[in-house]
């Protein structure tokens, strides 16, 4: 039999039905969310800002490699150039990653650039090798105001399309350093030192820029409209082990953007030498070490692309276990090659390998930290690489001693170090638990 409601239980159950009618609306409008698109204004703007910054720091090898070549710098000396940089980088970045969280400081954006550019540009002309130090130092605390805070900004502006914005952003940093070997020597050999201070036009004209842009309060449309989520907790065991990861790349990434070229001149000498060989004979071209180590920088141009690519139809996990993993295979051919031919195609591909984890590492960061993105950003961007030029001093020093094909043969360890903390990293966790607000 059929039972009957009263007018009261009527509008009970009714009330009843309309919240479980709310409800399931809630759940199927967070189930399939309209997918927020990239500010591409902001991303841009972002990425050629984090291409400036990258290439003063990439014109410091390149600086160093003339040091060495025309002026009789040691490997130990020339390398120190490096550490310079990279160590005041590493010392002021979790400052500037905990500001980053905490502050709104928009104004850093173009402070960053231009500190990175105008002592780099200066202080290239010093005949003294201390003050060369520091205004190397100067630069270096350029560089490290502008990751974090200029992570922080692409994470609001990346929408919903979080790994392709970070790929587009990482892009900027390798386009940055793979211009910088061909233009730095280029500046140099025309015009010596005084060379170095055309990077001064291109950072004031992108601070401005970037002021421009960042000076004004967030967008409307960075506020995610959205019901109360469970707060994430914060994962610092996994974001640890993604930082081990990232030291060890970076020491490989310096050691050969410090090092290939130089290496690669004295592997291949007889073939760039030879007498029969034209100015623009491919075994002369391929000789160059200048020319292949931008051959390492533009083919990771690819790789970041890549990387990006692969981490949205796959996982970021999979994409740094992937990359490393074939990067370990590659890196032996492109070192030890039996012809220079080969070996500049190992050289391309190794690149590619090793440049795919870039964008997806910051990412993972983000992801394990969610409440501390700045911060984390600044980690795995900044300070964990910077700690890889730290350690160039050390490398430099093995050279002199061992020569840099034992140098390379470390590279190929740390590689595989990089594999195995990769395999260690755990999946980020989310919460999407509905609460009330």
């Amino acid at each position: 039999m059929p039972s009957v409601l009263i007018p009261g239980q009527r509008r009970e159950a009714a009330g009843r039905s309309m919240i479980s009618i709310a409800d399931e609306e809630r759940v199927e409008t967070r189930s399939t969310p309209i997918l927020r698109p990239i500010e591409t204004r902001s991303i841009s703007l972002l990425t050629i800002g984090h291409a400036t910054v990258d290439l003063c720091q990439g014109l410091v090898p390149a600086m160093v490699s003339y040091l060495v070549l025309k002026e009789n710098y040691t490997y130990f000396m020339s390398a120190s150039l490096v550490f310079a940089t990279a160590a005041m980088s590493s010392i002021v970045q979790p400052v500037f990653g905990q500001m980053a969280d905490r502050l709104k400081l928009h104004w850093l954006l173009p402070a960053s650039v231009l500190l990175a550019g105008i002592p780099l540009g200066i202080g290239a002309q010093s005949p003294s090798y201390g003050l060369l130090l520091f205004a190397l130092a100067l630069s270096g605390f350029g560089i490290a105001a502008f990751h974090p805070e200029a992570a922080r900004q692409a994470h609001l502006a990346a929408g919903d399309y979080r790994t392709t914005a970070m790929s587009y952003f990482s892009l900027g940093g390798s386009v940055g350093f793979a211009m910088a070997p061909a233009l730095g020597w280029w500046l140099l050999e025309s015009s010596g030192r005084l060379g170095m201070l055309w990077v001064i036009l291109p950072a004031v004209i992108v601070a401005a820029l970037l002021a421009r842009q960042f000076s004004m309060s967030a967008s409307p449309s960075r506020q995610r409209p959205q019901v109360a989520i469970a707060p994430a907790k914060d994962d610092w065991y996994g974001f640890g082990v993604l930082t081990i990861s990232v030291v060890a790349r970076s020491i490989v990434f310096f050691a050969i953007n410090t090092f290939l070229a130089l290496y690669w001149r004295q592997r291949w000498a007889d073939a760039g030498n030879s007498a029969s060989a034209g100015a623009f004979d491919l075994n002369v071209i391929l000789a160059s070490g200048t020319t292949i180590l931008s051959v390492f920088l533009a083919a990771g141009i690819g790789g970041t692309i890549l990387g990006g690519w692969f981490a949205d139809r796959f996982s970021r996990r999979a994409t740094l276990i992937t990359g490393f993993g074939l990067s370990m295979l590659t890196f032996p051919l492109m070192v030890w090659s039996p012809s220079m031919e080969l070996g500049a195609a190992m050289v391309a591909l190794t690149a590619v390998l090793f440049f795919a984890p870039a964008s997806p590492a910051v990412v993972l960061g983000q992801e394990y930290l969610p409440n501390r993105v700045g911060m984390a950003s600044g980690v795995t961007i900044g300070l964990a690489v910077s700690v890889g030029g730290m350690v160039v001093p050390l490398l430099g020093w093995l050279g002199d001693v061992y020569g840099l094909g034992v140098v390379f043969l470390l590279m190929e360890a740390m590689l595989g170090f990089c594999v195995i903390s990769s395999i260690m990293l755990p999946n980020p966790h989310f919460s999407t638990r509905l609460v009330k607000s």
